[in-house]
């Protein structure tokens, strides 16, 4: 923070978290999140809170050549979503195994957190003679969103009401390893790494230009003239392909297992970009 003509000061605010279930009481594990009769979120001892659990997509089956040499996946044919063939079975004490060449629940797995690994705002004030500058700066990283606009525009259940990234879906070998074939197998739209996409983003929460006018301009009759312009919501950097990264927890209809909405996208309205110019005036 400097006097004189040229002025400023800045602050940097840094914070992490990471969080890890000791207890559930005896019970096993917990869901919620429901979503199209599955549950996303998933509670168990040992891992965070709420994280996303399903299968791990591992590209399109291009051929029954490709089929045959993987995990026998039920419904499969070419043009569906090839999942990893994690474990089988746990054993008799519970314990987990390792894969069985079979494709079904005991599959699912922790497929994202919604925690950020790191959370960060930066503000500043700078003033030159007249003018006055502001901006506040903040974002996080490392957290995932389950993004369910994804089952919506390119699921593909129905042939309707779908984005125009379906165009490139798989309609023959070597056409795409992303998006299945068009009113595939039902387990395309099972819970799975294929809607989980990366949260992070840096966002310019707010910024303002202004000046004050001397007040000798106007012999004293006013105390203080300051034109501004000011943004909010200015831009956004992420990856992420939904509508805004900063969605916030989802209010369920009957208010039940909101923390289980935690990184859940539904489709969530936008934060609105706004600008603003105005006059300060004191007599």
């Amino acid at each position: 923070d400097y006097e004189g003509d040229f002025q400023w000061s800045a602050n940097l605010n840094l914070g992490t978290n990471k969080n890890e279930v000791l207890s559930l009481g005896g019970v096993a594990s917990i869901t919620g999140g429901l979503f199209e009769n599955e549950n996303i979120s998933r509670v168990i001892v040992g891992e965070p809170m709420f994280y996303f659990y399903g299968y791990e997509m591992e590209g399109i089956f291009q051929d029954q050549t490709d089929i045959d040499g993987h995990a026998t996946q039920q419904n499969a044919e070419p043009g569906d979503v090839k999942f990893r063939d994690v474990a089988g079975a746990p054993d008799e004490a519970g314990n987990p195994t390792g894969p069985d060449g079979i494709i079904d629940s005991n599959d699912r797995t922790k497929i994202g957190n919604p925690f950020p690994d790191l959370t960060y705002g930066l503000s500043a004030n700078f003033k030159y003679k007249g003018f006055d500058f502001n901006f506040f700066l903040m974002g996080v990283s490392g957290n995932d969103i389950y993004n369910t606009n994804i089952y919506d525009l390119q699921g593909m259940p129905r042939l309707f009401n779908s984005g125009v990234a379906v165009l490139d879906r798989w309609t023959g070998p070597g056409t795409s390893n992303t998006i299945p074939r068009a009113l595939g197998a039902g387990e395309n739209v099972s819970v799975s790494t294929r809607f989980v996409e990366d949260g992070s983003f840096t966002r310019l929460r707010n910024v303002s230009l202004g000046y004050t006018i001397p007040v000798n301009a106007f012999n004293n009759a006013i105390s203080k003239l300051r034109v501004y312009i000011s943004g909010q919501n200015v831009f956004t950097i992420t990856n992420y392909s939904g509508l805004d990264p900063e969605i916030g927890t989802h209010l369920t209809a009957d208010n039940v297992d909101r923390n289980y909405e935690l990184g859940i996208d539904r489709g969530n309205f936008p934060m609105p970009k706004s600008f603003t110019a105005g006059v300060q005036l004191t007599f």
